[in-house]
């Protein structure tokens, strides 16, 4: 697929507008130049402010985030449509959506699409370089990902949705970015937020995971709407190779697609000089009679609070971090698989596996321990002490952290290791959660049986003040 240029005669392909890692990297590099010491220097006015060697390795753990995301919204997107068969397409939509993501994470890092002009890249320290992102760019990324599929006819039920969406990916790369800020081992107050990979990761996938649903929730539209037809919106797909495959598997699951109710939601794209007409009144309601509220979804229910201990205040932002996973991974189980994990829970049919946390902690040890190493290495350590020295730290580090499950076993969650955090922290929310988890139970048990694999749980966690 080919882009065309404003003179009308130069047209690039569309899958050379979108960065690459090294791309942003390299970018990085050429504008900051080099610069010794590991994390910060100080400006002029006596500001610490961030160094080429901390913002690489920023970098590098938002491109974590965004593989760990990939991997993360694959297994939403199965689980959430495993009844049309998603999985043998779901590498090639996921494939397209992080492409365009692409596009998103150099807009952020590098202030506009990598080979313009980025301006100054000494930043203050944690601060995130934030490009074009949002509205300004949901139109830019609407015409290439569209373009990408051959899905242009699709256009006014897809371009107004994808704005809200971008927030995910920026939100993501920024609590990658400001999570990365110091010397592992240096500094105990100042080192890497240890779940920072985990948690943009989230946010990461729920971008994916929301932009292939309003893909396919527009493709329905159009169909459903008297407007279009499958085999010509099939046909028009044939020219791009991605969309190629897409437009058989529509083809082949139409029926399906069409009835799902996660897929109902898209709507034509009106203009300011559209006559907004207000739909009529149900028989039984006057025309001047506000609408009431439908429900949507589980109801949010608040859990009771979370209290932190007085002799953890100094681990106040683990504490919120930990909270906070455990929410998200809470709220991204359907209804009916939090009801299927307490069950399994009170049953006694969930076992921890400590194979699975040993192989869990080994892993993280190594990235930790090689992430410390290249931390010393590059303050100017000899490798042979580096080497030696991350080990120690490394091990030391490890034997304050356990393993997190999000959410905890307790609250159904599965025996899915999501991270490592404090492990004072983790005991405390672990204890807490008996006391607490009957009225989250009652609320799940309130949503209609017919719509709870398709509707997710809405929790909210929050600390006690």
């Amino acid at each position: 697929m080919y882009q065309t240029g404003q003179s009308g005669r130069h047209r690039m392909p569309l899958w050379s507008i979108v960065p690459s890692w090294l791309d942003i990297e390299r970018r990085f590099s050429q504008s900051m130049g080099y610069q010794p010491g590991a994390s910060f220097q100080r400006s002029l006015n006596n500001e610490p402010v961030s160094t080429l060697q901390l913002n690489l390795r920023r970098v590098g753990n938002i491109r974590s985030a965004f593989n760990r995301g990939e991997l993360e919204a694959a297994r939403r997107l199965g689980r959430r449509f495993a009844d049309i068969d998603i999985s043998s397409i779901i590498n090639d939509l996921i494939d397209v959506v992080s492409q365009m993501a692409m596009i998103v994470a150099g807009s952020t890092l590098a202030g506009g699409a990598i080979g313009a002009g980025v301006g100054s890249f000494f930043f203050g320290a944690g601060a995130v370089p934030m490009g074009m992102a949002g509205a300004a760019i949901g139109l830019e990324l609407s015409t290439w990902i569209l373009g990408i599929l051959g899905l242009a006819s699709i256009a006014e039920f897809f371009v107004d949705g994808l704005p809200r969406i971008v927030d995910n990916y920026t939100r993501g790369i920024a609590i990658a970015w400001q999570g990365t800020r110091g010397e592992p081992g240096l500094n105990p107050f100042g080192g890497d937020d240890p779940q920072v990979v985990s948690r943009a990761a989230h946010h990461i996938a729920q971008g994916h995971e929301e932009v292939v649903i309003l893909l396919l929730g527009a493709i329905v539209a159009y169909l459903t709407r008297g407007r279009g037809n499958a085999s010509v919106l099939a046909n028009e797909m044939q020219a791009s190779k991605k969309g190629a495959k897409l437009g058989q598997w529509m083809l082949q699951h139409e029926d399906a697609l069409t009835r799902h109710p996660d897929l109902q939601n898209a709507s034509p794209r009106k203009s300011a000089l559209d006559k907004q007409e207000p739909p009529p009144p149900p028989p039984n309601r006057r025309a001047d009679e506000p609408e009431p509220k439908r429900a949507s979804g589980m109801a949010e229910h608040e859990v009771p609070c979370f209290r932190l201990s007085e002799k953890h205040r100094n681990l106040a932002k683990e504490f919120d971090d930990q909270l906070e996973a455990q929410q998200n991974g809470l709220n991204d189980l359907t209804v009916n698989d939090y009801l299927k994990g307490r069950k399994a829970f009170t049953d006694g049919d969930v076992v921890r596996d400590p194979q699975l946390a040993a192989k869990a902690r080994e892993e993280f040890r190594n990235e930790l321990e090689e992430k410390m190493q290249d931390e010393l290495i590059s303050g100017g350590a000899m490798p042979e002490w580096a080497e030696a020295t991350a080990k120690k730290m490394a091990s030391e580090k490890m034997a304050t952290l356990a393993a997190l499950h999000n959410p905890d076993l307790f609250a159904g969650g599965k025996d899915i290791i999501g991270g490592f955090g404090d492990r004072r922290i983790n005991s405390s929310l672990g204890a807490q959660w008996p006391s607490r988890i009957t009225g989250l139970d009652s609320a799940a048990q309130e949503v209609p049986e017919a719509l709870r694999r398709s509707t997710n749980m809405n929790a909210k966690l929050k600390k006690c003040e």
